[in-house]
This record gives C-alpha cells, sequence and structure tokens, in this order.
C-alpha cells in the first residue's frame, strides 16, 4: 500500500509535510504494514475509535479506545494476530510501537 492511500484512507490531506510524518512512522515501526493500519481503523469506527498519527510523537495512535465496549478487544486481537507492540498512553489512547520482534 503507498503513503498516499494511507492518509486518504485515515482522513488526511496528502501533502509533503503528512508524507513526511508517515515515512518518519515507519522509520520507527519496523515491520508496520500498512494495510493492517487500515484494516485496524475500518474495526474501530463503528465502536467510536479509530487510527491517527501522533501529533507528538512518530508513532500511530489509537483513539478512543475505551469509550466504546469492545474496542480493547478489536485492539488486542489485532495487536496479537500482526504481533504488534502497543503502548497504553491512557484510557482512550494507544500508541502502535511496531512488530514484537
Amino acid at each position: 500500500m503507498e503513503i498516499s492511500a494511507l492518509l486518504n484512507q485515515l482522513g488526511y490531506n496528502e501533502n509533503d509535510a503528512t508524507a513526511a510524518q508517515v515515512k518518519r512512522i515507519l522509520n520507527n515501526c519496523d515491520g508496520l504494514n500498512l494495510s493492517s493500519i487500515i484494516t485496524l481503523n475500518d474495526h474501530l469506527k463503528p465502536l467510536g475509535g479509530f487510527v491517527a498519527m501522533s501529533g507528538s510523537e512518530d508513532v500511530f495512535k489509537i483513539k478512543n479506545a475505551g469509550k466504546m465496549p469492545g474496542a480493547l478487544n478489536v485492539i488486542e486481537n489485532w495487536a496479537e494476530k500482526n504481533k504488534i507492540n502497543i503502548k497504553r498512553v491512557n484510557e482512550t489512547t494507544h500508541y502502535i510501537l511496531g512488530k514484537n520482534i
């Protein structure tokens, strides 16, 4: 999947700054599959959650994770299936850190 498609699927406008941020995130998050990010986002939408780019760190973040029942299960199952490390920042925010090594 191309960066432009990812940005579009996550609701971002494609420009030099957003493309550069995705590239930095991918450099930070070893082995992250862009299509799996879209899959997670699609599964979270009906539960009121979504995937976005963090404004403070070069990682993807999961927002509103704790607000709807079932969202945490979706995140945990996705992380386990894709062998991804997740860091809980607070009740409603999690960071996607990259592949378990």
